[in-house]
């Protein structure tokens, strides 16, 4: 009957996990959703993990079980390692805000099937527009744009 145990135990912990949290949360008072008390954002998130628990769940009894694929650690490696640049390059470095963004959405594209430095270049210039409008502009985050700056 059970067809696939890996979701069928992984939608289990979901489940257990989701409703501890949900259930702890009563012990604190909810809100409303226009004033949020501590409770609110726990119980909904707990519920959410449980509810998703509960597909998962019912994939144990419905899709059989298949074979994982094989890692594939270039793209892995490069996601990962353009975040960690992006962290290294922006405040220690002090290269700035978007020499970090041009050479973290470089060496992120660069993970992917087909790098093309065009498009890798257009993608790093509409991401400097938009995180520029949300961070700093939005935000007002004290992000140095520019090493000289």
């Amino acid at each position: 009957m059970i067809k696939s145990k890996k979701d069928l135990y992984a939608g289990l912990m979901f489940i257990v996990i989701g409703a501890f949290f949900a259930l702890w949360a009563l012990n604190y008072p909810m809100g409303t959703a226009v004033r949020m008390g501590p409770a609110y954002f726990p119980s909904i998130l707990g519920w959410l993990t449980a509810g998703l628990g509960v597909i998962i769940l019912v994939r144990g009894f419905t899709v059989p079980d298949v074979d994982p694929n094989p890692i594939n650690w270039h793209p892995m490696l490069w996601i990962h390692g353009s975040a960690v640049a992006f962290g290294l390059l922006v405040d220690p470095l002090k290269i700035g805000f978007v020499g970090a963004v041009v050479v973290s959405t470089i060496a992120c594209a660069y993970g992917g099937y087909e790098f093309k430095w065009k498009e890798a270049l257009i993608e790093a210039t509409v991401l400097i527009v938009v995180c520029w409008g949300a961070f700093v502009y939005g935000l007002g985050l004290p992000f140095r744009l520019f090493p000289w700056s």
